[in-house]
């Protein structure tokens, strides 16, 4: 688990922690899901100052402590040692005592003031100076500056003073001394603490934060008693004397010099100045240093620890220390006591410790490796190279072009990179607006053209269709037409068949005829042998016979030729029928396509609608275009 983390859904990529952070190279700048450039932490150069989870208006900054696992143990039945620092004074104006006693009664197995821990550190300082004459030494009770000095500036170990924190004299002193082995939390408004519990092979096993035990309490609906209401609680074993006021700026200087006035020792907090001091301090003249160097990474000592939880200003702070330190100093003779006591009780090895420095694996970067940095960030000159205007977050152009080197940053992230590149974007715009602008003029020439062709199709259109219209009522005269000669063509019919009846009526009085004549011509052959007989008085009759004999050959002979006449009636009848039938056939056809024809003039008429539609249509659109031409046309 990370102790300091980044919602990266949360960051903008503002720098405000970057800004705010000793180390340029604890922040590395990467993409989120949307692809937006946010800063995240590289754990391997992060101090856990806090300073960035403090800045941070977002919310994207947060941090994790062992509050919840603490909780969880103690609810299991775990007997768990509970430490106090002096900080819950300021943690919990006036309710310190309240916390403290709801703590013992959920189970605590005991509590302790780490104020005398502090007293212990104290002693412990005064003693080392003692067996080291003329040490120089740095204060290590703050993990930050510690982790400062394993993690960036290994030449502060040799002077970092081998003394353990408070919390951890306190944490030797209950195994060792009170001889008592459960697990120790301690309450603390510092995240840096779970990495010195880490380092010190977790003598300390829980890191509860005033802000994780607030919004535990806060959660789980725990209400205090009131601020005024008396509290009996009382810490197990001793309570701290002048090491009360360690959580304040100048609390272990005070602390020294009350005991050893004539040591020279000086102060220094706060993010701000307080590592730029320790990397000056390792190039100074090894006699110019103090004696000791008291120093803490926050402005207002642990009182204002990244996890306070409190928003007092520093006037509330220093009143509720001068308060703490007012009683603790009327215990004069109980100060020199204690002192006397661990003389006789402690043993100043027990309480030391030792550093082993943390290799830094990221690569370092050289002089070419930085110019091709300024060449990304398109910082050619001195000056350029040399803006140093701080939005990114960092010190000096130098800086950035070190972090964009060893890959922890982007040119992106510069302020000026991204001016130059808005004016070369600026540049090209301007040129595409020309480009446009030529275009929007092409576009206003192209569009007044389509108009007159708009025009122009219009009025074709509107001649194509008065003459679809004028072909349209064509068509229906020639079909109406067309019917009149169908219906003349049927009565051609009727009378061809009235005719071809009647023929055949003339044919059968033909065959009546010839067989009239046929008889006749018997008749008189008959008769003529009947007259020879008679002789004499049969020849008369015989002429008869012989003129009937010649009136049937006559008749016999017209029939002959009204057959020969009937055939020929037949034949014109056939070939005039199959006429009339081939010119009904063709006038059906002729019916057909006229009336394709009125349908093709039909959709044509429609289409020509749907044309002169269309291009009003297309008139109105262009009228569009040429409108917002215009509009754009004002605009540039």
């Amino acid at each position: 688990m990370k102790i300091i983390e980044v919602d990266k859904d949360k960051c903008i990529g503002c720098n405000s922690c970057v800004r705010v952070c000793p180390i340029p190279t604890a922040n590395v700048v990467v993409k989120n899901k949307s692809g937006e450039f946010v800063i995240d932490i590289d754990e391997q150069n992060c101090i856990r100052c806090g300073q960035c989870v403090l800045e941070c208006s977002h919310g994207a900054r947060f941090f994790n402590d062992d509050t919840e696992r603490f909780f969880e143990d103690l609810k299991r039945g775990e007997k768990i040692i509970l430490f106090a620092p002096p900080a819950i004074k300021v943690a919990f104006d006036g309710m310190w005592r309240h916390v403290l006693q709801w703590f013992r009664n959920n189970n605590i197995e005991s509590i302790y003031d780490i104020s005398f821990g502090a007293d212990i550190c104290t002693w412990a300082y005064l003693k080392y100076l003692e067996k080291n004459k003329n040490a120089k030494i740095i204060s290590q009770p703050c993990p930050a500056i510690v982790n400062y000095a394993l993690k960036h500036n290994h030449k502060i170990l040799k002077n970092l003073a081998p003394i353990h924190s408070p919390m951890l004299c306190l944490a030797v002193f209950v195994r060792k001394y009170l001889h008592k082995n459960y697990k120790i939390a301690a309450l603390s408004p510092c995240i840096a603490k779970k990495d010195e519990f880490i380092q010190t092979g977790n003598l300390i096993e829980y890191n509860v934060t005033f802000e994780g035990a607030k919004k535990y309490f806060k959660d789980n609906n725990i209400s205090l008693p009131n601020v005024k209401k008396y509290s009996e609680f009382e810490f197990d074993c001793h309570q701290g004397m002048l090491g009360s006021i360690y959580s304040r700026p100048s609390g272990l200087k005070e602390n020294i010099l009350r005991n050893a006035p004539n040591l020279r020792v000086v102060n220094f907090e706060g993010t701000a100045r307080v590592y730029e001091q320790l990397d000056e301090y390792t190039q100074e003249d090894y006699n110019n240093l103090p004696d000791v160097f008291d120093v803490l990474n926050c402005e207002f000592g642990c009182n204002s620890g990244p996890a306070i939880a409190q928003n007092y200003k520093s006037f509330r702070m220093n009143n509720i220390m001068f308060d703490v330190d007012d009683y603790v100093s009327k215990q004069r003779e109980e100060n020199i006591a204690i002192f006397e006591q661990f003389d006789k009780t402690l043993n100043l090895d027990d309480f030391t410790r030792k550093y082993e420095p943390i290799i830094n694996t990221k690569k370092n970067v050289g002089s070419m490796e930085i110019e091709k940095a300024f060449e990304k960030l398109r910082k050619k000159t001195d000056k350029e190279k040399t803006f140093d205007c701080h939005a990114c977050g960092l010190e000096s152009c130098r800086d950035m072009a070190v972090a964009i080197a060893r890959g922890v940053n982007v040119p992106e992230n510069c302020h000026q990179f991204m001016l130059s590149k808005v004016n070369e974007e600026r540049n090209t715009i301007i040129k595409s607006n020309n480009m446009v602008q030529n275009i929007i003029e092409e576009l206003k020439k192209i569009s007044l053209e389509l108009n007159k062709n708009i025009e122009a199709v219009k009025s074709d259109t509107e001649i194509i269709n008065d003459l679809s219209r004028k072909g349209f009522n064509d068509m229906n005269d020639v079909n109406k037409h067309m019917l009149e000669l169908v219906e003349l063509g049927k009565n051609m019919q009727q009378k061809v068949n009235q005719i071809s009846h009647d023929a055949k009526k003339y044919t059968s009085v033909t065959v009546d005829v010839e067989e009239i004549s046929t008889n006749i011509n018997l008749l008189s052959f008959n008769a003529s042998i009947e007259a020879a007989r008679a002789g004499e008085s049969g020849k008369g009759f015989a002429v008869i016979a012989n003129n009937i004999r010649d009136l049937s050959q006559e008749s016999k002979k017209s029939v002959n030729n009204a057959n020969e006449h009937n055939k020929n009636i037949h034949k014109a009848i056939k070939e005039v029928t199959d006429i009339i039938s081939e010119y009904n056939k063709r006038i059906e056809n002729l019916i057909t396509v006229v009336d394709s024809t009125r349908k093709d003039v039909s959709d044509t008429s429609e289409n020509t609608a749907l044309i002169r539609q269309s291009m009003n249509d297309v008139q109105s659109l262009s009228d569009e275009v040429l409108g917002l031409i215009e509009k754009t046309s004002n605009v540039f």
